[in-house]
């Protein structure tokens, strides 16, 4: 074999590989994930519209320069408080709310930062905090690409080295796992939405009613999703990125424990705790500190059959000591205005319906705005 001949045997895995890399950019184009990924698997959504939202906040910041700006972050629980609710509370204030399904602390984080280093003039933000969003399966949803390639690299240990005790335990952020992960969903469409037949077929079928059969809807589940995806547009424009609550019962207390039970079970048996989540804790503290802004820490209310369970093994009390130290310490400086909020410690906390063992009913929310931003914040 002649010199000339191995080169080009050398070269043909090499441009296989660059053709297979190409053909895979395919399944990143929307009419073929809305029709190879799940209808039903929107949480992705949440986090990748928040860009939507932080183009609507620039926007309006240069159309409406004298307004004030608030910041929601955090989970689900937190993306039913709306503008129009808090500025009964905040006046002249548009509060944006960057809250996403399992919106962990890395993610809160990552908004904090890049909104502070647009020079947008903050009245206060919201960081919501609880055992759940510190378990390692917290990040699982955000690993999709909601964060962006430098801050990944900045914020990944190479040579993480672990302590007995995780509050402990030095670290700038993503383990090299988290940063693998994040990196292949970001550069490989098939990582990301892995071809399913079963959800090739659902996203081009009908939507059954309830336990009917033969009665749909009589749109596919692509269709409707393509729909909940222009809600999103809407909400984050008129909104502010806020997703209110139409919900307004309580559920029966035998579901509450059902779903309870599985929650824990799911997350919290046995209880995890996330060294990536901590350090972006600490990170929020430090970076925060001394900028004179308002910081609402806020516990989230939960159904009382899931905060029993998050009592067990002193796992809830022992969470809530940690994090309470670390802000009193950072809050003892100068210009930092730090505050945590437990609203289940609030004899003002009346309205106690949940539709889940997470969230509360929509009608309870004008209930726990006061609560949440007491009368010392506002002033």
């Amino acid at each position: 074999m002649t010199t000339e001949s191995k080169q080009k045997y050398i070269l043909y895995p090499i441009l296989l590989c660059l053709v297979l890399f190409v053909l895979d950019k395919v399944f990143f184009l929307d009419v073929i994930v809305e029709n190879t990924h799940s209808w039903k698997k929107i949480e992705r959504s949440f986090y990748d519209y928040k860009e939507n939202l932080y183009e609507v906040m620039l926007q309006n910041r240069k159309s409406y320069p004298d307004r004030k700006i608030g910041i929601i972050l955090g989970s689900s629980r937190s993306g039913e408080f709306d503008s129009k609710g808090i500025e009964k509370l905040f006046p002249n204030t548009d509060t944006y709310n960057f809250a996403a399904p399992f919106g962990p602390i890395s993610f809160q984080y990552y908004w904090m930062e890049r909104i502070l280093s647009s020079n947008i003039p903050v009245s206060f933000f919201m960081v919501e905090i609880d055992p759940l969003l510190f378990t390692r399966s917290a990040i699982s949803y955000s690993l999709n690409g909601s964060y962006d390639f430098k801050f990944v690299l900045e914020h990944t240990d190479f040579y993480r080295s672990s302590t007995s005790d995780p509050w402990k335990t030095a670290s700038v952020g993503f383990s090299v796992d988290e940063s693998e992960t994040y990196f292949l969903k970001k550069l490989f469409a098939l990582y990301k939405y892995p071809i399913d037949v079963g959800a090739i077929k659902a996203n081009n079928e009908e939507i059954q009613i309830g336990f009917i059969p033969g009665l749909s809807t009589g749109i596919t589940g692509k269709e409707h999703k393509r729909e909940f995806l222009k809600k999103l547009i809407v909400a984050n424009r008129e909104l502010l990125g806020a997703m209110p609550n139409e919900i307004k019962f309580a559920n029966a207390d035998f579901f509450l424990e059902k779903d309870a039970e599985n929650i824990y079970q799911t997350h919290m048996n046995p209880y995890r705790i996330s060294i990536t989540q901590i350090a972006f804790f600490k990170q929020i503290l430090h970076l925060m500190e001394g900028k004179n802004i308002p910081v609402i820490f806020y516990y989230p209310v939960v159904a009382p059959a899931l905060k029993t369970r998050l009592e067990r093994n002193g796992v809830l009390s022992d969470f809530q000591a940690k994090t309470k130290d670390l802000i009193q310490e950072h809050n003892t400086k100068s210009n930092t205005k730090f505050f945590i909020v437990d609203p289940s410690n609030s004899n003002e906390w009346k309205c106690k319906d949940f539709v889940d063992a997470l969230h509360l009913s929509g009608a309870c929310f004008p209930n726990l705005l006061p609560i949440l931003f007491p009368k010392e914040i506002r002033d």
